[in-house]
Order: C-alpha cells, then structure tokens, then sequence
C-alpha cells in the first residue's frame, strides 16, 4: 500500500463512520493522487424509474468528490477539519444511465497554499472546488462548490 492510498483509506474510514447516505449508495474510492479524488457508486441503489441514475445521487457523489479532496489535502496536512459545504451549484448535462462516476477538477496548487495558510492564521478558510460526472466518455453533470473548513478536531 503507497502513503497515497493510505490517505485515501481516511477517507473511506470516515464515511463508514458518519456518512450513511453515502454507505448506502456504495460510494468508494476509485482514484487519489493529491490533485484530484475519484469516486464511484454504483447505479443500482440510485436507479430511478426511468432506468437512469436519480438525480440527488448524482448530485452526493459530485459534491463527496470534492467534500473528499478538502478532507483527504488536510489529512496530508496532519489536520482533521471540520468541513462544511458552504454554496453549491451542479448542472445536469445528460442522463446517467451506468454507475456514477465523479471527479474532482484539480485545483491550482497556489490556491491550495493560501487556502492552509488562511487556516493557520485564523481557524477557518475557504475554497471553490470543481467536480464532474462523466458517463461514456462524456461530461453528464459539472458541480462546484465553497468549501470551508471551520477548525481541528485534534485541537
């Protein structure tokens, strides 16, 4: 197991703990390498009556992609935040008729900085992230979301 898949182990842990929605929905990692998260769920139990996947699950699998990010880049950082999703927005381009598939847009390295640099100074910071669901190649929904870290737990 690489330090990466460890972090992202974290990640998975935490949902098992407090996240029973996203139990249910059978959401795990597929991809972490410190610029993006890649989730999955399969389209099972999000299967709405038009064969396709119901569009809230669609909508928790692209905010966790970068719910997860925020948490996942502070863990590396050796916080455990208190993450709160400030404003979020999702546009729904196409059906998804297969298991959902959400990844978060990487963010530049610079924001990732000023974001922990604003968190050690005052407690509290923030940060749009970017997230799509891509079904046979092409983008069926594009999310963004502020994401605000509210303290440390391990404080």
């Amino acid at each position: 197991m690489t330090a990466i898949d460890s972090v992202a182990d974290k990640l998975t842990e935490f949902v098992h703990q407090y996240l029973p929605t996203a139990v249910h929905m059978q959401i795990s990692v597929q991809g972490y390498d410190s610029q993006s998260l890649k989730l999955h769920a399969p389209l099972a139990p999000s299967i709405n009556d038009k064969g396709t996947a119901f569009g809230g699950s669609i909508y928790v699998v692209a905010v966790m992609a970068c719910w997860g990010m925020v948490y996942l880049r502070c863990v590396e950082e050796g916080l455990e935040p208190d993450i709160v999703v400030a404003k979020a927005d999702i546009e729904y381009l196409k059906p998804v008729n297969g298991d959902i598939v959400a990844q978060s847009v990487p963010a530049p390295e610079a924001d990732w900085k000023v974001f922990f640099e604003k968190f050690a100074e005052r407690g509290r910071a923030k940060m749009e992230l970017r997230s799509e669901v891509v079904i046979n190649g092409e983008v069926a929904a594009r999310f963004s979301g502020l994401y605000a870290i509210l303290g440390n737990k391990l404080d």
